[in-house]
């Protein structure tokens, strides 16, 4: 009996490593959408890296050239999210300001910007791992069409709308979608149209009655080698593709191996705990 007992402790554990190690699994359109998806990514270095690394951190530095008079243009923020878990902690040194998840809150200490804190958690996570996170669970990859209208592209770009079938995320909503654009020669992601329904975020903005805040259109002009994986460190945002610029974005410092400070992503004693909703349908 002890043998058999021992036997089946050991099955346990063996299926539970393989849960935990378990690949994510988006849902393809088609064998089509699934082959242009991959190919992306082993353009960008491939998935395993990437999944392995024990956090991602980078600076992300914004400059908002749509800003009112009397506001200050730039945005600067030290980010770092653990691989496992997506805990965040982050740090605005000109904001004097700091933000982190602990894995069940959102907390903020200083933080005066009118977007609520749970939005900016993982928004600018996506941003730079975004070929990477078509291969988290609720992910729904479209059909691929191709888009000639990119400027100065002469291309006919793959297209590919990615939704999702529940919120992704802290500060994200299932109404929220990226349409991504890809070069048909080397696979590289180009650009991507990108919209947030994060309720919140939009009562914030104003715009209650809406959906969603976009769509916006982010085209990518420069990418960085980082222990072999390719992120973007540079893109610049408008509201259609070759129209006014309405931010310019640097992503600087990129960093896979440094683990995760779990003890930075507490909750501070001072610290103000967000006690709205997380994410929204």
């Amino acid at each position: 009996m002890k043998t058999i007992a021992k036997f089946y402790c050991l099955l346990f554990s063996m299926i539970l490593v393989s849960v935990d190690n378990a690949k994510a699994t988006p849902e393809y359109a088609s064998d089509e959408s699934r082959r242009v998806i991959e190919a992306m990514i082993e353009a960008h270095g491939g998935y395993d890296i990437w999944k392995n690394a024990p956090a991602i951190r980078f600076d992300d530095i914004m400059h908002n050239n749509f800003h009112e008079k009397d506001q200050f243009a730039w945005w600067a923020a030290h980010e770092v999210i653990d691989q496992k878990t997506r805990k965040v902690w982050q740090n605005w040194p000109m904001d004097d300001a700091r933000i982190g998840y602990d894995g069940e809150k959102v907390w903020s200490e200083g933080w005066q910007k009118g977007n609520p804190a749970p939005s900016m958690v993982h928004f600018f996570y996506y941003f730079v791992n975004l070929v990477w996170l078509t291969q988290d669970d609720g992910v729904v990859l479209s059909e691929v069409t191709r888009f000639d209208e990119w400027p100065g592209i002469e291309k006919n770009l793959y297209e590919v709308h990615m939704t999702f079938d529940l919120a992704p995320g802290i500060g994200k909503s299932s109404n929220g979608y990226f349409v991504l654009y890809i070069d048909p020669d080397d696979y590289r992601l180009v650009g991507y149209q990108y919209a947030n329904g994060y309720r919140p975020l939009l009562e914030a903005m104003g715009m209650p009655e809406r959906k969603v805040f976009g769509p916006l259109w982010r085209t990518i002009t420069r990418y960085e080698n980082v222990d072999g994986l390719l992120f973007p460190s540079a893109f610049r945002t408008s509201p259609e593709p070759g129209k006014q610029i309405v931010g310019n974005h640097l992503i600087l410092n990129i960093d896979i191996s440094t683990p995760f400070e779990h003890e930075k992503a507490e909750i501070p004693d001072d610290a103000e705990v967000y006690r709205g909703p997380l994410s929204t349908d």
